[in-house]
Parts: C-alpha cells; sequence; structure tokens
C-alpha cells in the first residue's frame, strides 16, 4: 500500500470515530425564582384508572440566560421543593423538556409548560 491510501485510510477512521462519540450536555447557570406545588386532579373522560398514588407536582420557574422558564416537576411525597427557591442550578434546554443537574450529578427532567423574556430577575 502507498502512503497515500494509507493517509486516507487513516482520515476516514479518524472522522468515523469522531461522528460516533456523544457530545457533552451544556449546562447553563440558572436560578430557581419560584415554586408553585399544585394539587393532583382526578382525570378526566370517564377513566377507572387509579390515580397515580405517591407523585406530588410542583411548577418550578428557573431563570436560564434571558428566559424564564415554567416547568412541571413531579416528585415523591416526601420530597417538599419548596426549600430550592432562590437557589443557583445548572440547567439546560432539551426541545420542551429542562434538565437540572441534581448535587448527586444525575439529572432531573422537567416538562416546560412555557417561557416567557425576564424582567429585571
Amino acid at each position: 500500500m502507498n502512503i497515500r491510501a494509507i493517509s486516507t485510510i487513516s482520515l476516514c477512521l479518524a472522522l468515523l470515530s469522531g461522528t460516533g462519540l456523544a457530545a457533552a450536555p451544556e449546562y447553563q447557570n440558572g436560578k430557581i425564582v419560584k415554586v408553585e406545588k399544585h394539587e393532583s386532579s382526578a382525570p378526566s373522560g370517564g377513566t377507572d384508572a387509579p390515580l397515580k398514588a405517591g407523585v406530588e407536582t410542583y411548577h418550578v420557574s428557573i431563570l436560564l440566560g434571558d428566559k424564564v422558564y415554567v416547568c412541571r416537576y413531579q416528585t415523591d411525597p416526601d420530597l417538599d421543593l419548596s426549600w430550592i427557591e432562590g437557589k443557583e442550578v445548572q440547567a439546560r434546554v432539551s426541545g420542551k423538556a429542562m434538565y437540572v443537574k441534581k448535587a448527586t450529578g444525575k439529572e432531573a427532567k422537567g416538562s416546560i409548560l412555557s417561557s416567557t423574556a425576564a424582567v429585571n430577575q
């Protein structure tokens, strides 16, 4: 094999191996500006399905960049989220989901309900 063929194969392998690596998620500094606990309501539509027991729903407003995102998070009933209001967090947005990095390094996923421009936060 000549040097040109070896160079071409090496370049192709380098490009292919680089595309298989997943980039680490990029977090931004954010701040939790509001936490509201929401009561669970009975499902509508005449279903016989039981209510999901042992789940609390919170709407958490997170200032991230120049926007405030209102997200829905669900937790165990033993976990009260009211103490996190005012805390700094590492967060990222992916589509209609907000991921907040926990102290353990794991992510908490919430559904983005709305976003508005930040005003003097």
